[in-house]
């Protein structure tokens, strides 16, 4: 199947995904959606407080002369809030799904655009068999931290699954020049495992 480059509105792949849906599904998550709800119930009861108790509040932050920014702030910001907090529910609280399982984004990785990316991957495509080679090009991707490239691993352990794909960011815009490639089955492994292995190591010492 031929891939077009596919500018992102994401900095991971939920655009790809979007792109996708014979592989993956959109749903919200449980728990996102009950933190953000919880968010917008406390800014209703303080919005609510505040108004139906302006001069109290007025008085509380110093008088109309003195809190003049406070009290802006004080009655602006909860409905501002309760606003954001609802748009999060259902935006912020979106996840993917593969098969049977949710998809995790364990291991992300910003590197300069000098890294030696190809050879990550190819070791990455080969799986567990080389499991102390992908630790090593974790590691080396922390030492390179940048924001040209992006390294982004989307997993699902119920399903040993993963998807691998590399986003180049170009200013404001971030692009998927390549169609990001699956690993699963004998193949699978523990990515964040391995991110985890990774950061424990010494930085490399840069020679002379």
């Amino acid at each position: 199947m031929s891939f077009a480059p596919l500018r992102s509105t994401h900095r991971n792949l939920y655009s790809w995904f979007a792109t996708r849906p014979d592989l993956f599904a959109s749903e919200l998550s449980p728990r996102k959606r009950a933190v953000w709800t919880v968010v917008a119930v406390v800014m209703v009861v303080l919005s609510l407080t505040v108004y139906l108790n302006a001069e109290a509040t007025v008085e509380l932050l110093g008088g109309r002369v003195k809190g003049g920014l406070a009290i802006a702030g004080a009655f602006a910001l909860p409905p501002v809030l309760v606003v954001v907090s609802i748009v999060m529910i259902f935006v912020g609280s979106r996840r993917w799904r593969v098969k049977g399982g949710v998809l995790t984004n364990p291991v992300i990785y910003g590197v300069d655009g000098s890294f030696p990316i190809r050879p990550l991957l190819e070791t990455i495509r080969n799986g567990h068999t080389d499991a102390a080679e992908i630790t090593e090009g974790f590691a080396a991707a922390q030492d390179s931290l940048g924001d040209d490239l992006l390294l982004s691993i989307w997993s699902s352990d119920a399903d040993r699954v993963m998807y691998v794909g590399v986003l180049r960011v170009d200013g404001d815009a971030v692009w998927l020049d390549e169609q990001p490639f699956r690993v699963d089955g004998s193949d699978y492994f523990d990515a964040k495992a391995l991110a985890v292995a990774a950061s424990r190591r010494p930085p490399r010492v840069a020679g002379p």
